[in-house]
């Protein structure tokens, strides 16, 4: 009996760490596995207002010890995808040369495109596509795509794009996405004056403060300058949803020409924007107020000044011209700052 008791001893001991092994073997996601995990997305479609990030989660299967790679594509309206890089030079299936990114008006994908990720050296991707990478033992992706955000009322939008497996990718996919994208409605008011191109003589750059053109815009409120944008081109200004109630001026100005003149008496070509975002955008011509060769403030042309008067209540806004027209240009004749004043504060 005792002989038997010790045999069937063993026996039991040998079942318990086989069983041991076995549920050790079942939770070690470590161990190699054949095939490759498949990546299962939460959702294949999102909306967002324009200006946020569209975030598609996706789960992996089991865990691998290399990092994934996921190919993104921008679909055309007929499904095929777009091109997301060109060639700037040279023959575009070899790789002699480089690529540029393809800029969108409604997304822009935060990933390297196929070129920009080094995969051209597995041979051309037709120009498409952008590669997103993920490190090894990964268990939850999350692929976030940026909106764009503008200032036209457009309706909503919808941008379908394609996940998929690149040639090295140690999980799979295909999966078509999309996003819907709503109008981002505004509570700011905000100025644009621009007067950028390359119509100087000289060659310059209209906006090089230093060698082209020097235009301004100032912001008065209460009879005090609250903001002021003397550097930049397009200069700008903002008023805030959150900004007191009442009346504000605008003045956009011509401060200097730099010297440049031209030979046909050509004007600076200048415009004004006054833009809420999803509610309008409305622009004004204001180049045949400043001719180039009458030069700006600075150099003597004391007409190189124009105003206008916003009414706030709220987060409306009514846009007047020195004459009481809706938005339309027009002369300001008392350039309120003394040119000794500007020049202090543009320095």
């Amino acid at each position: 009996m005792k002989y038997i008791n010790k045999k069937i001893s063993y026996t039991l001991v040998i079942i318990f760490l086989f069983g041991f092994l076995t549920v050790s073997c079942e939770d070690d996601d470590s161990i190699p596995r054949r095939g490759k995990p498949k990546l299962n997305l939460n959702t294949n479609a999102v909306t967002v207002t324009e200006g946020e990030d569209a975030v598609f989660v996706l789960d992996v299967e089991y865990p691998v010890s290399e990092k994934i790679d996921i190919r993104i594509d921008i679909l055309d309206d007929e499904g095929n995808p777009v091109v997301t890089a060109n060639p700037t030079g040279g023959d575009a299936t070899t790789g002699n040369g480089f690529y540029d990114r393809v800029e969108f008006d409604d997304i822009e994908v935060p990933y390297p495109t196929w070129f920009e990720s080094g995969y051209f050296q597995y041979g051309y991707q037709g120009g498409s596509g952008y590669i997103a990478s993920f490190p090894p033992f990964t268990e939850t992706i999350e692929l976030n795509i940026e909106t764009l955000q503008d200032f036209a009322q457009e309706g909503s939008k919808t941008i379908n794009l394609r996940l998929s497996a690149t040639s090295l990718m140690q999980a799979t996919i295909e999966e078509d996405i999309s996003i819907t994208i709503t109008d981002f409605t505004g509570s700011d008011l905000v100025t644009r004056l621009n007067w950028a191109g390359d119509y100087l003589e000289s060659g310059a750059d209209a906006c090089d403060i230093d060698a082209g053109l020097d235009l301004d815009l100032e912001l008065i409120f209460n009879g005090e300058y609250i903001q002021t944008s003397y550097n930049d081109c397009p200069e700008e200004l903002v008023i805030l949803g959150s900004d007191a109630d009442g009346t504000y001026t605008i003045d956009a100005s011509f401060w200097t020409a730099n010297g440049n003149t031209s030979s046909e008496n050509a004007n600076v070509p200048a415009s004004i924007e006054f833009m809420k975002a999803g509610v309008f955008v409305e622009s004004v011509d204001l180049s045949s107020l400043f001719p180039l060769n009458d030069g700006g403030l600075n150099d003597g042309n004391g007409d190189a000044i124009t105003s206008f008067t916003i009414e706030k209540i709220g987060n409306t806004y009514t846009i007047l011209d020195s004459n009481n027209t809706q938005i339309a240009q027009g002369r300001f004749l008392d350039y309120r700052h003394s040119l000794e004043q500007r020049r202090e504060l543009k320095k």
